[in-house]
């Protein structure tokens, strides 16, 4: 049937994600999970990241809601994400500045000045005027370590089944 555990789903989502284990397991401690964690557990921790990978970060996730999580994960995490958003843009064949000024969080508000992606990217000095895009770097490690693992529970449906039974 494949991985059956919050451990296997954490090195499945390692080997698979191009995150850091330090930054995978991070978000996994972050939901309120262990790897560890029971059959129960197991099955919660991978509805919630199908659920963030199908609606998005902001919907409200255990960990990553207040600001005072989500500017604390971004600041221990701050060198993977940002390591992961060139490499991301790169693939895409834009710039990670012009990639995080598309992110959907945006298409609602005014998107990000050039200056302020820049600050928030590579200034590690505390500025409180960045810390909505803190939060969304936060959000956006979340919901690629949660397609990680919903690309591998589309793959095995199965396993899917199971889980949502």
């Amino acid at each position: 049937m494949g991985i059956s555990t919050i451990k296997g789903l954490y090195r499945y989502v390692k080997q698979n994600s191009g995150f850091t284990g330090h930054t995978v397991h991070s978000v996994i401690l972050s939901l309120g999970y262990n790897l560890w964690g029971t059959e129960n557990e197991f099955k919660e921790l991978s509805g919630n990241l199908v659920d963030c990978s199908k609606h998005g970060a902001d919907c409200g996730f255990s960990g990553f809601t207040y600001y005072s999580d989500t500017i604390k994960f971004f600041k221990k995490h701050r060198q993977d994400i940002v390591s992961h958003m060139e490499q991301t843009a790169a693939e895409c064949g834009t710039n990670i500045i012009s990639m995080v000024q598309n992110f959907g969080i945006f298409r609602n508000s005014e998107m990000p000045s050039v200056e302020f992606v820049g600050k928030a990217l590579w200034d590690c000095k505390k500025n409180i005027e960045l810390d909505f895009l803190y939060n969304a770097f936060a959000w956006y490690a979340l919901e690629e370590i949660s397609r990680t693992w919903y690309r591998y529970i589309e793959e095995h449906p199965a396993l899917a089944e199971k889980l949502s039974a």
